[in-house]
This record gives C-alpha cells, sequence and structure tokens, in this order.
C-alpha cells in the first residue's frame, strides 16, 4: 500500500490508492474482501483545516482558541451539507450514489476528517483518456446529466460546478454527477454571493456576481458539451493553434463573460450546436429555462436518424480542406439574427422540423460554398504581383530588424544590474496585502488586452517577447525546450518590473505574484493550494528568487 494513502475509518475498509483530488478533498479507492470475493467503493475524505497554515492563519485573526475552534466548527457543518445533500440522491441512477460517512474530531489539536463513502466508478477524465468521444456519445452524456439537473430541480438544488473533473461512468456506461461540495440550496443562492465553482465553465451572471438562478447549471453543462464537440477547447480558443497560452485562455474568457456571440463547435451537427448554443446564451432568458426543455430536444435529436446535413458537411470538408477556406468561411459567412435564433427554439422537437432544417442548412451550405469558391479564385497576374510586393517587404524588415536588434542591446546594457538595485531598495512604498494582489491582477489584464498591438520577437518553440509601443518588454514566453526544467514560463512585466508568472506543464499550472519590490507575496501551487507571504518557508522563498532570476534574464537581450 501506499504511505501517503492514509488509514480507512471502517476496518473492514482499505484505503489502496489516491484517485483524485480537489479542493474539496482527497478521494481514494477502497477495497473489501469477503470470502474470497473483493469489492470497492470510493472514500471521499476532507480535512478541515486543510493545512497547519490554514489553523495558524485563523488563530493569528481570533481572540481565543474557542474563537478558532468555532470558526472551524462551522466549516465541518458546512462539509455535512454535501453528505445531507447527496442522501437526498439516493436511488437516482443519474447521480453518484452515496453510502455511508464518518465524522472524526482530532485529540491533540483543532481539526476534524470526515469521510464520504461513494459507489465506486470510472472518472470522465480516465474515460475519455486516448479515445475521442462520437457526437452519439456526448449527447447521451447531455441526456444522463439533464436528468441528474431534473433531479436537482426538484429538489430545489443548484450544483453550481457543472465540469468534466466532476462526471463519472458507471460500468454500464451511464453517465453520473458528483461532487456536490458547493451545492446549496436555491432559495439561499438568489442574491449576490461569493464566486464559487470553475471560471472554465461558469455562467457570466454568477461570474460577475449578479443574482442567478437554476439555470447556471445548463449552462455549464452546455460548455461541456461545447468543450467535447470543439476538439477539446472552449471558447473563442483558437484550433490551429497547438500551444494555448495563459493569456489565450484569460482572452477567452473575458470574451464569453462580456457576452460575445459564440461561434458553432466546430464538430457538431447543425441541429446539435444550436441545442449547445441555446444552453450557452449569455442571457439567462434566451437560455433553457428547465433541464427538461433541454432533454426533450437532446432525447429527440438522439433518436432521430443520422443528420443529412452533418453528412453533407463532413463531405464537404473533404473535398475543400484548406485552411485558406476556413478563413474565408470566417470571414464571409453570414451572422445569424436575434430574430433567426427564435425561430429556431425548437428545432428538435419532431422528424418533420427536424427533416425541414436538414433540407434548408443542406440548401444554404451550397449557396455559402458557391459563393466562397468565388471569392478564392484568384488571377494569375494577381499572384505574380503578390510575390513581388512580399520580397520587397521581406527585404525591408530584415534590414530593420537588424538596426532595431542594435538599438535595443545597447538599451538593455545593464538593465539587470539596475533592477537589481532598485529592488534591493528598502524604502520603496509597498502596498496594503489585498491592494496589491488586485493590482497585479489590473496589470496583468491591461496588459493582455494591449499584447495585439505589441511587437512579438522570438519564435514558437524557443522564446517569445513582446514589447510596446516604448520598446519595453511586457511578456516574455519560455518554452520548455529551453526552460532549465522543461515547462512553460510567463513573465508579466510593469515599466519592465516583474510582476506575475505564470508557470505550467500539462493540466499542472502554478501562479506567482510579486509586489514593487519584486518580492513574492502569492504562490499558488498545482493543487490550487494558496500560499500567501511565507517568508519563513524554505520552498516559497527559493522559486520566488528562482522566477525572479529567470524574468531578469530575459531582460538583458
Amino acid at each position: 500500500m501506499d504511505k501517503d494513502v492514509p488509514v480507512s475509518v471502517w476496518p473492514e475498509w482499505e484505503l489502496v490508492e489516491k484517485i483524485g483530488e480537489g479542493s474539496f478533498g482527497k478521494v481514494y479507492k477502497a477495497k473489501r474482501t469477503e470470502h474470497g470475493r473483493s469489492f470497492y467503493s470510493a472514500i471521499k475524505i476532507i480535512s478541515i483545516p486543510g493545512n497547519k497554515g490554514e489553523l495558524d492563519s485563523v488563530r493569528s485573526e481570533m481572540n481565543d482558541e474557542q474563537s478558532t475552534r468555532e470558526y472551524f466548527r462551522n466549516m465541518v457543518e458546512d462539509c455535512i451539507q454535501e453528505i445531507y445533500t447527496m442522501e437526498h440522491f439516493c436511488g437516482n441512477s443519474h447521480v453518484v450514489s452515496f453510502e455511508d460517512f464518518k465524522v472524526v474530531e482530532y485529540l491533540d489539536e483543532i481539526g476534524w476528517d470526515i469521510s464520504i463513502r461513494m459507489e465506486y466508478l470510472t472518472s470522465f477524465m480516465d474515460y475519455c483518456t486516448g479515445k475521442e468521444l462520437t457526437e452519439k456519445e456526448v449527447i447521451k452524456l447531455g441526456c444522463d446529466l439533464a436528468m441528474a439537473l431534473i433531479y436537482c430541480r426538484k429538489l430545489n438544488i443548484i450544483h453550481r460546478d457543472v465540469k468534466p473533473e466532476n462526471i463519472f461512468v458507471s460500468r454500464f456506461g451511464d453517465f453520473k454527477l458528483g461532487d456536490f461540495g458547493i451545492a446549496r440550496e436555491q432559495v439561499h443562492t438568489m442574491s449576490n454571493m461569493s464566486k464559487k465553482g470553475t471560471y472554465s465553465y461558469m455562467a457570466p451572471e454568477i461570474y460577475k456576481g449578479e443574482k442567478y438562478d437554476s439555470s447556471i447549471d445548463i449552462y455549464s453543462l452546455g460548455i461541456v458539451l461545447y468543450k467535447l464537440m470543439n476538439q477539446n477547447r472552449l471558447p473563442f480558443l483558437s484550433l490551429d493553434k497547438q500551444l494555448i497560452t495563459y493569456r489565450d485562455k484569460e482572452n477567452a474568457l473575458a470574451r464569453r463573460m462580456a457576452g460575445d456571440k459564440l461561434p458553432a463547435p466546430a464538430n457538431a451537427s447543425a441541429a446539435f450546436a444550436h441545442i449547445i448554443l441555446k444552453a450557452c446564451a449569455y442571457d439567462p432568458k434566451k437560455r433553457y429555462r428547465k433541464p427538461e426543455d433541454m432533454l426533450r430536444d437532446l432525447e429527440s435529436l438522439r433518436l432521430a436518424p443520422v443528420n443529412a446535413a452533418k453528412e453533407w458537411e463532413k463531405s464537404q470538408w473533404e473535398l475543400a480542406n484548406s485552411s485558406e477556406l476556413e478563413r474565408d468561411q470566417r470571414r464571409y459567412a453570414p451572422q445569424e439574427t436575434e430574430q433567426d435564433d427564435m425561430e429556431r427554439t425548437h428545432i428538435a422537437e419532431s422528424p418533420q422540423i427536424e427533416k425541414a432544417v436538414r433540407d434548408e442548412v443542406a440548401v444554404s451550405k451550397r449557396e455559402k460554398n458557391e459563393h466562397w469558391n468565388q471569392k478564392r479564385r484568384i488571377s494569375p497576374w494577381t499572384v505574380s504581383l503578390t510575390v513581388v510586393a512580399l520580397a520587397a517587404c521581406i527585404i525591408i524588415g530584415v534590414y530593420m530588424k537588424l538596426i532595431h536588434d542594435e538599438e535595443r542591446k545597447a538599451q538593455n546594457s545593464g538593465k539587470v544590474m539596475e533592477v537589481l538595485e532598485a529592488n534591493d531598495n528598502s524604502t520603496a512604498q509597498i502596498d496594503e496585502f489585498s491592494t496589491a494582489i488586485q493590482t497585479i491582477k489590473e496589470q496583468a489584464n491591461t496588459i493582455v488586452s494591449e499584447l495585439p498591438d505589441c511587437k512579438e520577437v522570438g519564435k514558437e518553440g524557443d522564446r517569445l517577447r513582446y514589447y510596446d509601443s516604448n520598446g519595453k518588454l511586457v511578456e516574455a514566453l519560455i518554452y520548455p525546450e529551453t526552460s532549465e526544467d522543461g515547462v512553460y514560463e510567463e513573465y508579466y512585466y510593469w515599466d519592465e518590473r516583474l510582476f506575475f508568472a505564470y508557470v505550467w506543464t500539462g493540466n499542472k499550472e502554478e501562479l506567482y505574484y510579486y509586489d514593487k519590490r519584486g518580492k513574492l507575496i502569492r504562490w499558488i501551487d498545482t493543487d490550487g493550494t494558496v500560499h500567501d507571504k511565507e517568508n519563513d518557508s524554505t520552498e516559497y522563498t527559493k522559486r520566488g528568487e528562482k522566477y525572479w532570476k529567470n524574468a531578469l534574464e530575459q531582460l538583458d537581450e
């Protein structure tokens, strides 16, 4: 048994291995053997407080030990809310089954361990590894999760964290919704509340702190379906770009939260795309108001014959698979009006309507394709003139780059030493902690929005730098091939002084926040744990100095 696996509070159940971890505890695979047969369950363990640092932080803010104990005892009561919620779903085939629970209080310190035993299922993330789901499978997932939301609605519960990590698969291929750790009764969530859940799948109204209702779960489910039918990319993320950076994710999130019209998911049929986009409508009034409505359309689509429009789109793609056609499609494709959207609200309600939509889409696609082909015809004379002009631009560009590089070398000489000297100035004015964090976030957003107008220097696979109109470095991206640790390193500068670093590889990411003197004030590790001003931690100090130094090296170029 893994030495990091704790002892189960149920003697008959042995914890075998950790199979999941999140902000609401760790999940272990548990085994029980009876008469030569093995049985399995999943046991989730929530520790309150999460670590000694959290306990010490609360202690420093409380008047006495009893107040500290009561603070964490209230958190225990909140966690038992999840158990209470799950108990209501017993017998529902579309929600993870709850089996038992125990609460154990520490004897020598303030703390509790809450163990929740549930049915053992395959995580959706593992289920998807190495395979691409078909549209039929994704539609089934939508149907199963819509059923789970119907039961949530009947119990007046909002899940608030529908995402792939909280979806599980039974041995029979049924999809189930789990982790009700931040679910609350609807009556308590109609007013402004703190942001909870995952930003990638969060509805705009909860992100902005506005009033919301149960339709936010429909929105999140829609985003899950969108990603699965869009080459595993969220809305507004490029399908052509191999590397998706922190900046790309922030831009995509900002556009979605601002209400930009979502493009149709790339691999979805016309009918399925319409259902997904309606679920993801920015305006809650244009969204499915009840999961029953969404389920009706999904079931109608799932039981319908093979979509003719989808087959036609596939054949056209095989005949004209070119990046130029994609560009022209985006450029000349007419935008669907709000009236069009309202007229096609229930496209999957009957076979007759379904057929009419297929015929309409097929004719429309043929007309648009002929229009695009006309746009793509270019005369030989135009090609010749374009080649000559391009050659002239390249020659001029190379000459200008040589001049600019010499100027940059002269400007950057000794810059690292200047920044280090400024960093040593102990009299520098430092903002109050929360103000500094807010300033860092605002500066990052400012840079992200201005990057499209910045000059890009370097190449993918090595290093990329972005300079503003004054020639100052505002962002640097280091690729794994160049990074000492084989990771992506992204640095953000304000007046050529590091204030934010983003380090990631695969699905793991770390964030670093620096104050005006270049001192690390917040580190968010790969587990999502927040470390604030832990100057007494060797690891915290070491990481802060390491990435500060790496960021300075990017200035001396």
